[in-house]
């Protein structure tokens, strides 16, 4: 009697140890994306506020240009740019110094982009698709090869989340979220992230 019941006990503990692996591997196939480039090549960040856009958001960080992004930047803005492409004469300079800027895709060179924004003294952009439809295709950023240099971080966002954070601030009347960047979500369950509810990733 004694060794069935710590031969079920084994058992038990066994099936325990696969179930555990078998979440592991779906959370590990989880961080492959629709355009199949792993998740681990890419940077999240999550908006604290307003609440109603509270989510967890992927982004791409440039290739060629740009600062890496490295410790993380806590309850900071994160302002769209006017005019919004954010290629020049942008009208409030003001509001950027020190925060992360929004700006969209279009008008002029991602590196034009990052130049700009950094001569206003923003932390970091973030540069979404000018396609509102767009929710799964990430573009890789590349320089223009004007030899010119920006010093700070670069990411490119998807079209989708880029219209639903304009239009969820546009909504509170507000120009600005406050947000935390990069966020570490290597060790959360794909299932426990907040994701944007009209993105699947």
């Amino acid at each position: 009697m004694r060794k069935r019941r710590a031969l079920l006990r084994c058992l038990s503990h066994t099936t325990s140890v696969l179930l555990a692996y078998c979440c592991v591997l779906v959370d590990l196939a989880n961080l492959v994306s629709a355009d199949g480039k792993l998740l681990k090549e890419d940077i999240f960040f999550e908006i604290l506020e307003p609440e109603s856009l509270r989510y967890t958001f992927r982004l791409r960080p440039a290739h060629e240009f740009g600062a890496s992004f490295g410790s993380q930047l806590s309850n900071v803005g994160l302002v769209l740019s006017e005019p919004l492409q954010g290629c020049a004469s942008l009208v409030n300079r003001l509001e950027l110094r020190h925060n992360v800027v929004l700006v969209e895709r279009g008008g002029c060179s991602f590196l034009t982009k990052c130049v700009e924004v950094r001569r206003q003294g923003a932390l970091a952009v973030i540069v979404a698709d000018s396609d509102p439809g767009n929710d799964d295709q990430y573009v890789d950023m590349m320089d223009d090869s004007t030899r010119r240099n920006c010093s700070i971080p670069a990411a490119f966002l998807l079209g989708k989340d880029g219209y639903m954070i304009r239009r969820g601030l546009e909504a509170h009347g507000l120009h600005r979220a406050l947000i935390n960047i990069p966020v570490n979500v290597s060790g959360v369950p794909a299932h426990r992230l907040r994701q944007p509810p009209w993105l699947v990733w």
